[in-house]
Formats: C-alpha cells, structure tokens, sequence
C-alpha cells in the first residue's frame, strides 16, 4: 500500500465493510454479490487495448549457456596446495549449487499448527499483519548506517491488546539490564524491576505501564519535539498500551512505525497488511494469536575476530577494534582484550546472557549449526 496515504480509523473501517455486507446488492461490489455481474476478464485487460504503432518492437531473450571462469590459478600437482584456496575453493562450489542461500532478505514462514482448532467468530474482524525489523548494528559518528533488516512477523487480530504483542516480540535486550562488564566479564548482570516502553503509531505515544514504576520515555520525545526544526507544530497524545486493542487504532497501513525499549533499543515495524475475517474464515484458534507468521534466518551474527562462533559479547569504545560496536564471543574477547586476566586498554563491553554457562550452550548450538 501508498504509505503516503490517509491514515484509517480500524473501527470506522470494519464498520463499513460490514455495512456493505448487510446492504442491498445494488450497494455492494460486483465480487461480493450473491449472483456477481460476469466480465470477460481477458477481453478487458488486453493488452491488444493499449498496442500503438509508435510502439518499440521487443526482440525475444535467449539466454546463452552459462560459463564459469576460474578466479584463482589452480596449483601444479607438485606444488603445495595453500589452505586458503582449498577453503576459497571449496566456499564458491557449495554458493554456486544454491542461488537462494542464507541473505539478510531470506526468511522462513511458520505455519500455525495443524491440529488447533477452527476460529470461532460470531461476527466480522480485522486481521493485521505486523512486521518488526531488528535494530541498526552499526553507526558513524552517532547515525545509524545499517538499513533495517526484517526480524520476524505476527498476525494479530482486532480484539487482541498491544500488550499481547509487545511480550511476544524477540529482542537480546528483552528483559535484560546490560551493564559495563568489561573488569569482570563473569560478573552476574543486574536483575530488573521495571519494563518500559512504548508504540509510537500515527501521532500517539503507547506507553507500557502496566508496571507503575516503568518510566514514561515518550516524555523525553515530546521535549525534543518541542524544540526541533519541522515537528513543533505537530499534535503528539500520549495513552497507555493496556486496554488499547488493535482495532481501536488510527494507522496507515505501509508507513513505518517506531517501538522503543530498554532505554535505546529502537524497532522498526509496519502494518503490512490489514484482512477482514468473516464467521467462514478458516483460521487458527484465538488463543493462539498473535501468533508469528515468518521469521528471519539472519538475526544472529558471527564473532568479529574468528567469524565461527556467535557473539556473547557486545564491546564499545575499543581502539583495537576497526568496528565500533563490536561483536565477539567469549574466547576472542578474553584473547584478545585481556591479558591474564587484567583489561588491556579502554573498551566497554556487554554481556548478552545472564550467565557464562547460557553462553557456552548458545555458542556451542549455533557452532554446530553453521
């Protein structure tokens, strides 16, 4: 969809298309009447209608054969075959046998489970489609210069809450509290008591406070906007997320909307797409929305250093390292950072897990994977 488009009133929306749907045949559209109007569909969207003779004549692609040309001199028989051209060599014959390998663009569908139960609705209700996207990784001079990379998606109905959403989003930062570790890489990471944050949807601030003590982060936005340059003149509402459902939402379906947590932790998301369920619909039982529907392959990335093993340790403002953040794992990072066991430099760094034995077990998993 245009997401430059009006925004939508959900409830005005379904009210609509339900009220076309209750009218007389003479009200609806020609696909939703009970003996539809036929229309030679091939006759009307020929392409004969728009041919003109001024038009450029197309000639026809043949592909020809595909030919593969060596990039690297094969060693002689009797020379020594270096490790790094039987690793090269090896990597490009396993990319050429699949031209839709694992990409930051890839993902994979979930299908809901086979045997639940039928969606009971008495009634008509929306169905929306949100996709979240993973926060930027990398920055430059304070701008992040990493393009959002979708994460995951979820279907979620009307009737569900935000909150409902917000506890089923996957985040590193969820339910953590990451602290300057870098003197003592074991030390056990602080436990929290509160949880904030917020939708921020067409021009009003969701504010998770279902904990009392959660702070309001919407507050330091609206102080910004006061002040800055093309956003003063703007109306920004504040509202809590419990008690607000989807369906009493304003939204423009394709524009992006803005989920913050955990201090600086920034989502991306989008309204995708927006269907209305009829009591025929077949779809997964309630209790399982907001279920996700696709998730991304390339969420977890590799240690800097030694590129095997995933990372389990997040370090900034290190002048050993060329990348600022940095993403290691626990035996580069004590290799490389430490020196029988005493800091080297001045760095920051953040543990990902609460404990080095997690570590060990995620790093181990994924090893095996890759």
């Amino acid at each position: 969809m245009d997401s430059t488009q009006k925004a939508l009133n959900l409830q005005n929306f379904l009210a609509d298309y339900q009220r076309k749907l209750t009218g007389s045949e003479n009200d609806m559209p020609f696909y939703m009447q009970a003996n539809p109007v036929l229309v030679d569909v091939g006759e009307s969207c020929s392409l004969d209608l728009i041919e003109s003779p001024d038009d450029i004549s197309i000639a026809n692609f043949q592909p020809g054969a595909d030919v593969f040309r060596q990039t690297a001199v094969r060693p002689q028989e009797d020379q020594h075959v270096p490790a790094t051209f039987t690793a090269l060599t090896n990597y490009k014959t396993k990319s050429r046998k699949c031209a839709f390998g694992r990409t930051q663009y890839t993902h994979k569908l979930n299908p809901p489970p086979a045997d639940c139960q039928d969606l009971q609705l008495d009634a008509c209700e929306l169905e929306l489609t949100v996709r979240l996207y993973r926060p930027p990784r990398a920055y430059h001079r304070g701008f992040k210069v990493e393009i959002p990379v979708f994460s995951e998606e979820y279907v979620c109905l009307g009737s569900n809450y935000l909150t409902e959403l917000r506890d089923k989003i996957s985040c590193v930062c969820r339910g953590k509290r990451f602290v300057d570790i870098s003197n003592d890489p074991d030390a056990p990471l602080p436990t929290i008591d509160t949880n904030p944050g917020y939708f921020f949807i067409n021009d009003t601030f969701y504010n998770d406070k279902r904990n009392p003590n959660n702070p309001d982060y919407s507050q330091t936005v609206l102080k910004w906007a006061a002040r800055a340059n093309g956003v003063q003149a703007e109306s920004l509402k504040v509202e809590n997320m419990e008690g607000k459902r989807f369906i009493d939402l304003t939204v423009s379906p394709g524009s992006p909307l803005h989920y913050l947590h955990h201090g600086n932790c920034e989502h991306l998301f989008v309204i995708s797409q927006i269907e209305v369920l009829t009591p025929r619909s077949k779809r997964p039982e309630r209790s399982l929305y907001p279920y996700p529907h696709a998730f991304s392959t390339f969420n977890r990335r590799t240690c800097y250093l030694c590129g095997i093993r995933s990372y389990s340790f997040i370090v900034d403002q290190s002048r050993r390292q060329l990348h600022n953040p940095s993403y290691l794992c626990r035996s580069c990072l004590l290799s490389f950072h430490y020196v029988d066991g005493q800091k080297v430099g001045q760095f920051k760094a953040y543990r990902i897990y609460d404990h080095a034995e997690a570590e060990d077990e995620e790093e181990e998993h994924k090893g095996g994977e890759n």
